[in-house]
């Protein structure tokens, strides 16, 4: 066998990787490189240039048909897997009937209906209520950041949104102690979807935090409706790691001798 012809060319992965990331869809993009133009892979190796999987040489050039060494193609699968993933949004939309009323007395009563829940208040006046989503605060051992909420809501003169408070909560000893990451006291009496963002910069969270979104309705009269239509988490991950919980560490085994039936210990 001819030695060469176990060596690949840089032109020939990127057709590799790129058809394994978008099987079935069209890739069009060209004029990335000066020597790859009418080059037969041109629009798998803009593909690669587009995504930050490979940015060429300092002069402009992709050289396609130079070989490519092991170092080189374990650096490219890397950046096209994300193993673990350390770019792109991550958004959390938790069930509209997930909120929840923050005094048990409150005379407040929640519809859900296919596209909204409606917040109902028996009598004049004001409370609170929050969402507490399920989210990856740490997610393949990279620490997530909190970007900011989008919500969406219908209000009205007369029943209107009165605060908006988004905020982090860390418990590590048992009990807890939370942030503020962002506060609205302005009254809306609008239908919006409004992104509040955490300035000046989104907050890294740790393994022992959680996130609640709360916001206070105010009814001028009894019997009016408050709607809420969606309300999205918007995270980011970060490349700063973080070390596991102890007691989570260890991996199941199986106790079993041949001499014994099936154990209980592990699948």
């Amino acid at each position: 066998m001819n030695r060469k012809s176990l060596f690949v060319t840089i032109g020939v992965v990127a057709v590799l990787l790129a058809a394994a990331f978008w099987a079935g869809k069209a890739i069009a993009t060209t004029g990335c490189f000066s020597d790859t133009n009418g080059h037969w892979a041109e629009t798998f190796i803009c593909w690669l240039k587009d995504n930050g999987i490979s940015n060429g040489y300092a002069d402009g050039t992709y050289r396609p048909e130079n070989y490519i060494t092991r170092a080189e193609m374990a650096k490219m699968l890397q950046k096209q897997a994300e193993v673990p993933p350390d770019t792109g949004a991550i958004l959390i939309t938790p069930g509209k009937g997930n909120w929840l009323k923050f005094l048990a007395a409150d005379d407040i009563v929640f519809n859900h209906y296919d596209n909204y829940t409606s917040v109902v208040k028996a009598t004049a006046g004001e409370a609170w209520i929050s969402i507490q989503p399920s989210i990856p605060t740490v997610l393949y051992g990279r620490r997530m950041q909190l970007v900011g909420i989008d919500f969406c809501y219908q209000a009205t003169a007369n029943t209107y949104l009165s605060y908006a408070l988004l905020e982090t909560i860390a418990s590590t000893t048992g009990d807890s102690s939370l942030s503020i990451q962002y506060s609205d006291g302005t009254d809306r009496t609008d239908q919006a979807c409004r992104y509040y963002t955490i300035a000046p910069s989104p907050v890294t969270l740790t393994k022992y935090d959680d996130v609640e979104f709360w916001i206070l309705i105010h009814w001028n009269a009894g019997g009016t409706n408050f709607n809420i239509t969606r309300t999205t988490f918007v995270l980011q991950p970060t490349d700063a790691t973080t070390a596991p919980f102890p007691d989570i560490v260890s991996p199941l085994t199986e106790t079993n001798t041949p001499a014994q039936g099936r154990g209980s210990t592990a699948p």
